[in-house]
């Protein structure tokens, strides 16, 4: 399940130092996924596991200057037990957590949520609800992980990558109309390199100031909007 790990991160975990964990596989087809390694199942082959034992020694070399660990992908909850079982350690170790996700398993992340196992979680929306099938996705799991998080009161935030053609000034409005209300909405400026899809390496990001538009369309749904 674990493919790569960063030793230390100021930016993955707000207001945190982080230990962040990578792991493979996802169960989402994104064609602009700049993750593609730990994606794309022929290139996710070549990548050995990590075992447990091992980052977890690499957690305890840095007790005591890092603060949390971010556990991201690929998607983490399609590894339900030995997410679980990473979990369970890393609170052993008295470490604030974040899980990244794209909502797509509500069961899994509820159980996350259900055994104080998350201090924070990222959600990300790709698009539109009519949009989700493009991306094998199901945009009922998404809004059922979302009501996950807010009825446990979880502190969390909703990204959206604005990648031209998923993300325009429509789709945000119906993502806004749909899952509101929300507390933090971080819109990310997206980078096209390494893509799952090549021909996303083309397409040019939106300038600052239409990230900026971005963000005030979203005010109206969330009490918080950061552009990253």
């Amino acid at each position: 399940m674990i493919k790569a790990f960063k030793g230390t991160s100021l930016v993955d975990f707000p207001n945190e130092i982080a230990f962040t964990i990578f792991t493979g596989g996802c169960n989402l087809r994104c064609p602009y996924c700049y993750n593609k390694a730990l994606v794309d199942p022929l290139l996710l082959k070549n990548l050995e596991d990590i075992d447990l034992e091992t980052v977890i020694a690499e957690i305890q070399k840095r007790k005591g200057f890092i603060t949390g660990c971010v556990i991201t992908g690929g998607e983490p909850t399609i590894h339900r037990e030995k997410l679980l079982e990473l979990l369970k350690h890393i609170k052993q170790e008295n470490l604030k957590v974040k899980l990244d996700t794209n909502g797509m398993n509500p069961q899994v992340l509820s159980e996350c949520v259900k055994e104080n196992l998350v201090d924070y979680v990222a959600i990300d929306v790709k698009t539109s609800p009519d949009k989700y099938q493009i991306l094998k996705g199901n945009w009922g799991n998404l809004v059922e992980s979302l009501e996950v998080v807010k009825s446990y009161k979880i502190d969390y935030e909703v990204r959206i990558t604005a990648v031209p053609k998923f993300i325009q000034e429509e789709d945000l409005e119906a993502i806004g109309s749909k899952l509101k209300p929300l507390k933090r909405v971080a819109i990310q400026k997206f980078i096209g390199k390494n893509t799952l899809d090549p021909s996303f390496e083309l397409v040019s990001p939106y300038v600052p100031e239409k990230l900026k538009k971005f963000a005030n369309i979203m005010q109206k749904y969330s009490e918080e909007v950061l552009i990253r």
